[in-house]
C-alpha cells in the first residue's frame, strides 16, 4: 500500500513539474501565455558594416521585429562599444543620431535605422576604426535571430578614397552626377536625373544641421561637376559650418550623355531645351515611358530639400545656361509658395550672365537711350515668343505656371538677385545666343543684363526693387567660379 501511494505522490510531483515548464519557467519573462513560437524578437539583418569616410551619409541598417502582428510602436534602446585598439572615436570619426533608440512604427517587419548620423574626415585616422552598437535588453522580447545572433553590429570605417579613380570604366572623369535623384512619373514610372552634392543621399532628411541649402545649376555644357565645386569652394570661402549648408548641383543630361555614359532606362534626356523647362525625350532609339518638363523635375527636388526639419533657406542659383533656367523658373514656378506655406522655407534666386531672359512684355530698350522701351520694327516676327518673351508658352509656363498674367503677377513676388560679370561684354562670346530674338535685347550679356532690369523698372515700377536687385560683379567675365566666389556671389548665396 505505501508503494502505490508513493507511485502516486511521484506523479503527481511529476506532473506538476511539466506543467511549470511549460508555462515558461526557462528565464525568460514572456509570461505563461507567450507560447514559443510567437515570441516577439529585434535583430540585425547584418553583424558587419563597413563605411568610407569620404561618404557623408547617414549609416543606417535594418532591424528586424518578429512577432505577432501589432499596431503598436516598438522603442528599444541601443550602447555603443569600442575595442581598446583603433577604437572609433565620438566627435572626430563619427556623429551619432540625437536619438540614443530605435523606433520602429506599427510592428513593421523591416525598419531602416541610422546607425551613425554621419562619418567624419578624420586626418590622423590613416587606417581603419572600428565601432560597435549592441541592443539593449528589452521587456518582453528577444534581442537576437533564431540563431543567437543579430543583437550587435561591428561597423569598420575605412580611410578616405577621394584619391582613388572612378569606379566607373565608362566615365573614367566623373562627368555624370555619382548621385541620382529618383522621382515618380506622372504615369507612375521610375526616373531619375544624376547630380553632386556635399551628401551622399538629398533623400536622407534626417540630419537637423542643415539650415541653408544652395541649388547650382550647370551651364550650356551640363558641366554640374564643375558648377558644384566651385559653389564648395564658395562655401568654404564664407563659412567654417559647412555642415550647416547643404550644396546640390543636379544634372540635366542630352542623348549623347546616355549614350556615352551608358546610362540606364530610368535616366530621363533633353535636348539643350532643358533649360527652358521643355519636355524630356522620348527617342526610339532611347525610349522612355513618358516626358517630364525639366521646371518639373525641379519642383521635385525642391520639394525632399524642404523636407530637412531645421532647413531656413533654400537659394537657387545658375550661370550662363543655368542663368537663363533660372530667370524662367523663378517667373512661372509656383514652388515658392508651396515651400513657404507647407514648410516654412524661403526661397531665393541668383540669376547669373545668362545670354538672353524672359520679358513680361512685347516692348524692347530703344537702341541709344538710357530707360526708354517700345516696341521694335523689326524683321524678327518671333522676337517676342517664349523663351524670350510670354507668347506661345510651353506646357509647363501654360499648365503649371498658370499662363502669361499669372506669371507677370508672379515673378515681382519673387526674391530675385540678377549677377552680371563687369567683362562678360564680348558679343562674340562662345555660346553667346546671336538669334534675332536675343539681339533685340542687346549686344552682349553684361548689356542683355543692363537691360533687363531696365525692363523689370520699366514694366514693374520702382516697387520691384523692393525684392529683386541687379549688381555687376567687378574683374570677372564669363565665369562661373569668378561669379559664385565673388564677395556680390557669396553674398547672395550665403548672408541673404
Amino acid at each position: 500500500m505505501i508503494t502505490k501511494n508513493l507511485k502516486i505522490i511521484v506523479f503527481v510531483i511529476s506532473f506538476i513539474f511539466l506543467l511549470s515548464c511549460d508555462n515558461g519557467s526557462d528565464g525568460s519573462d514572456l509570461g505563461p501565455t507567450t507560447p514559443p513560437e510567437i515570441q516577439q524578437r529585434l535583430y540585425f539583418t547584418n553583424q558587419s558594416l563597413t563605411v568610407n569616410r569620404s561618404q557623408s551619409q547617414p549609416l543606417t541598417i535594418d532591424l528586424r521585429y518578429e512577432g505577432p502582428q501589432t499596431t503598436e510602436t516598438i522603442t528599444v534602446g541601443y550602447e555603443i562599444e569600442v575595442p581598446n585598439d583603433n577604437g572609433a572615436v565620438e566627435g572626430k570619426d563619427f556623429e551619432l543620431p540625437n536619438s540614443s533608440s530605435f523606433t520602429i512604427l506599427n510592428g513593421q517587419a523591416l525598419t531602416d535605422v541610422t546607425l551613425i548620423q554621419r562619418v567624419l574626415f578624420n586626418e590622423e585616422a590613416t587606417e581603419n576604426r572600428f565601432v560597435s552598437f549592441r541592443i539593449k535588453d528589452k521587456e518582453g522580447f528577444l534581442t537576437t535571430n533564431a540563431s543567437g545572433a543579430g543583437n550587435i553590429v561591428a561597423v569598420t570605417i575605412g580611410p578616405t578614397d577621394d584619391d582613388t579613380e572612378s569606379n566607373d570604366p565608362n566615365d573614367p572623369d566623373d562627368f555624370i552626377g555619382d548621385k541620382k535623384f529618383t522621382f515618380t512619373g506622372e504615369t507612375g514610372s521610375t526616373l531619375k536625373i544624376p547630380y553632386f552634392s556635399n551628401v551622399d543621399n538629398i533623400r536622407d532628411t534626417n540630419n537637423e544641421n542643415i539650415k541653408r541649402a544652395v541649388v547650382v545649376l550647370q551651364g550650356a555644357r551640363r558641366n554640374a561637376g564643375s558648377y558644384y565645386r566651385s559653389m564648395l569652394g564658395a562655401a568654404e570661402m564664407e563659412s567654417t559650418q559647412l555642415d550647416t549648408i547643404l550644396i546640390v548641383s543636379p544634372q540635366f543630361v542630352i542623348e549623347d550623355d546616355i549614350n556615352e555614359f551608358v546610362l540606364d532606362e530610368e535616366h530621363i534626356y533633353w535636348e539643350s531645351t532643358w533649360k527652358t523647362g521643355a519636355n524630356s525625350r522620348n527617342e526610339s532609339s532611347n525610349p522612355r515611358p513618358e516626358r517630364i518638363p525639366s521646371f518639373t523635375v525641379m519642383d521635385s527636388l525642391m520639394l525632399k530639400i524642404a523636407e530637412y526639419p531645421n532647413l531656413e533657406k533654400i537659394v537657387f542659383t545658375g550661370h550662363s545656361a543655368g542663368g537663363q533656367y533660372v530667370n524662367r523658373y523663378a517667373a512661372s514656378s509656383p514652388i515658392v509658395d508651396e515651400l513657404q506655406n507647407s514648410y516654412g522655407v524661403e526661397l531665393s534666386f541668383i540669376v547669373n550672365n545668362p545670354s538672353s531672359y524672359i520679358y513680361m512684355d512685347d516692348k524692347r530698350k530703344v537702341p541709344g537711350t538710357q530707360n526708354t522701351f517700345a516696341v521694335p520694327s523689326t524683321s524678327c516676327s518671333n522676337y517676342n515668343e517664349y523663351k524670350y518673351g510670354l507668347d506661345e508658352l510651353f506646357t509647363y509656363l501654360r499648365e503649371t505656371g498658370g499662363g502669361a498674367e499669372t506669371i507677370r503677377e508672379r515673378l515681382i513676388t519673387r526674391k530675385v538677385t540678377y549677377l552680371v560679370g563687369q567683362e562678360d561684354n564680348d558679343p562674340n562670346a562662345s555660346l553667346l545666343d546671336r538669334d534675332c530674338e536675343a539681339l533685340l535685347q542687346g549686344d552682349d550679356r553684361l548689356e542683355r543684363g543692363i537691360n533687363y532690369f531696365d525692363h523689370l523698372l520699366d514694366f514693374y515700377g520702382s516697387v520691384i526693387e523692393e525684392n529683386q536687385s541687379f549688381g555687376i560683379v567687378p574683374g570677372v567675365g564669363h565665369s562661373s567660379r569668378g561669379m559664385f566666389q565673388s564677395e556680390k556671389g557669396r553674398a547672395a548665396a550665403f548672408r541673404n
